[in-house]
C-alpha cells in the first residue's frame, strides 16, 4: 500500500537532495529519487511523476487520465508513520503537505473535471 503526498506550493528539490533539517535526512538517492529518514522511519521523494487521476466530464462519464505531475511528489509505503518527517518539510519550507485523500490534492495535481 502506498500513499502520495504533494505540497501547497512548489518546493525545490535540489534542496530535498540535501535534506537536513531537525533530525530528518537524506537515507539514499536511487535514480534521481530521495529517500528521507528520521532515523525510524521512510519517506520517498521524486522530483515528477506519473499520476492516475480519476475524474468526470461534464456529460457524467468518468474517465481515467494519466497526468506528468512536474512537483516534488512524496510517497509513503507500507506500515510507516513519517510524522516527524513530514512536520521537518513543512517546518523548513513553510508548506503544508497534502494526502492524495485531501480534496485540495486534486486542485494541485490535476483539474476535477475534465473537458470530453
Amino acid at each position: 500500500m502506498s500513499i502520495d503526498f504533494v505540497p501547497n506550493k512548489n518546493i525545490s528539490f535540489s534542496e530535498i537532495k540535501t535534506f537536513n533539517h531537525k533530525g530528518v535526512k537524506v537515507d539514499a538517492i536511487e535514480g534521481g529519487n530521495v529517500l528521507l529518514t528520521d532515523g525510524t522511519y521512510f519517506l520517498w521523494a521524486y522530483p515528477r511523476a506519473e499520476i492516475e487521476t480519476y475524474g468526470i466530464v461534464k456529460d457524467g462519464s468518468e474517465v481515467i487520465s494519466h497526468n506528468h505531475y512536474e512537483g516534488v511528489m512524496f510517497t509513503l509505503y507500507g506500515c510507516n508513520d513519517p510524522v516527524r518527517i513530514f512536520e521537518a518539510i513543512e517546518d523548513f519550507f513553510d508548506i503544508w503537505i497534502l494526502s492524495e485523500y485531501d480534496d485540495e490534492y486534486s486542485n494541485i495535481v490535476s483539474p476535477r473535471m475534465l473537458e470530453p
